[in-house]
């Protein structure tokens, strides 16, 4: 049976996995004979689509905080809540295209969920991909100071002013608690249908947090192989690629990088660590075995993984299910990972790979040096890890497993 699918999502660019995956889904629903409809909101960097007139209006938070002023603040609380734009867009164009569901990824600050009742006075079931924890934690990534913080548990949303989780700001992290507060009373959750969890672990968090167990569903990303090689030689480096700030381990990795001889490492990426952590590197690598690339273009970033030996991934936060493991994997290559979150589900030690416990440098300077000298092992859990997209996320089961959701949403 062909649909009508809108896909909604704040941005409609390159700008992280959901986007990543937003493109991929798209691709892959009008291989499939469906029609995709499209929502978001307008950007400099967007992509071209026939839907752009029903997209709302671009808001750079960053510039509307740092006017100071009440009315910018009433601006930015009230856009953050609920979008009456979105919600006159969105019914504006459900009553031009008529969709037949509509599939959500992430639409938390700009669109907002106050799109929500437009689906559901058109009885358009709602299916929601969920790619970080926003609806259960202000702070979006359960970080406070940088490290794992869970005080708000039980709604218990005092806790962001009183600590300052989001972006160490007192006004930041009261409007978040605030957003989660009146969404919760407003009960806007209950008007979804279901829930799409890429990991067990994200699954098994939203349950913990009071969310139905049957409005929960698991299915991975989708991820495309075809463009991939998988490289049996590779260079002198491994690679980390992400963020570089605080939660995501990058001076445990430092560390441990300087401790071993398992070879050079590769870092691309930005952050607000990016010019401390290569003064730090530079303090601690008297060898020069650490090198900044800065930035690249996602298919650079394929390439020096297809060069790499493996990957890293150090994180000390809640990871969800990684793309950087993801592709890693579609290129052939082992990634050694911390023990937190969804990681421990895709790298599987001696398998595809290796863990260690968040933050211990030491063990993850062994792990690094283990496969540094055994290129062997390297190879042998590269298979595996490609065999394992192939086989779980490749795109014609994904179409499966979320056809089952839709049709079971859509009766």
């Amino acid at each position: 049976m062909q649909m009508k699918i809108l896909l909604v999502n704040n941005f409609y660019y390159n700008r992280g996995g959901d986007c990543t995956y937003l493109f991929s889904l798209k691709k892959l629903l009008e291989e499939k004979g469906h029609k995709v409809i499209v929502f978001s909101m307008h950007h400099p960097r967007n992509f071209e689509s026939e839907y752009s007139k029903y997209f709302v209006n671009y808001i750079n938070y960053a510039e509307e905080v740092k006017k100071q002023s009440l009315s910018s603040g009433i601006n930015v609380l009230y856009r953050t809540i609920y979008s009456l734009e979105a919600k006159r867009n969105i019914e504006r164009l459900i009553e031009e295209e008529r969709p037949d569901i509509a599939h959500l990824q992430n639409i938390h600050h700009h669109i907002t969920p106050s799109i929500l009742y437009p689906f559901k006075k058109h009885n358009i079931p709602v299916v929601w991909t969920l790619h970080d924890y926003t609806i259960i934690c202000p702070n979006t990534l359960f970080l406070s100071q940088d490290r794992i913080c869970e005080r708000c548990k039980k709604t218990r949303y005092f806790w962001p002013s009183v600590i300052r989780c989001k972006k160490n700001s007192f006004l930041a992290s009261t409007m978040a608690a605030i957003e989660n507060t009146v969404h919760r009373i407003m009960k806007v959750y209950d008007l979804v249908d279901v829930f799409i969890a890429p990991s067990e672990f994200l699954r098994n968090k939203f349950i913990e947090y009071g969310f139905k167990e049957e409005k929960l569903r698991c299915l991975g990303y989708l991820i495309d192989i075809e463009l991939k090689d998988n490289k049996k030689d590779f260079g002198d480096y491994y690679l980390y690629v992400g963020r570089i700030s605080e939660e995501k381990g990058i001076k445990t990795l430092i560390d441990a990088a300087v401790n071993n001889s398992g070879g050079k490492l590769k870092i691309i990426g930005s952050g607000p660590l990016k010019e401390e952590m290569e003064l730090y590197a530079a303090s601690k690598d008297k060898n020069r075995t650490i090198e900044f690339l800065g930035h690249k273009s996602r298919d650079e970033v394929i390439e020096y993984i297809k060069n790499s030996r493996f990957v890293v991934v150090p994180s000390e936060w809640y990871e969800n299910y990684p793309f950087s493991i993801l592709e890693t994997f579609a290129c052939g290559k082992p990634v050694i990972g911390s023990k937190v979150g969804g990681i421990p589900e895709l790298v599987k030690d001696n398998k595809t790979g290796l863990t260690f416990e968040i933050g211990n440098s030491s063990e993850l300077s062994a792990r690094i040096k283990y496969l540094g000298n055994n290129p062997d092992m390297v190879i042998e859990m590269g298979r595996n890890a490609r065999a394992f997209v192939e086989q779980e996320l490749n795109a014609e089961k994904h179409y499966q497993r979320l056809m089952e959701i839709y049709k079971r949403v859509n009766l």
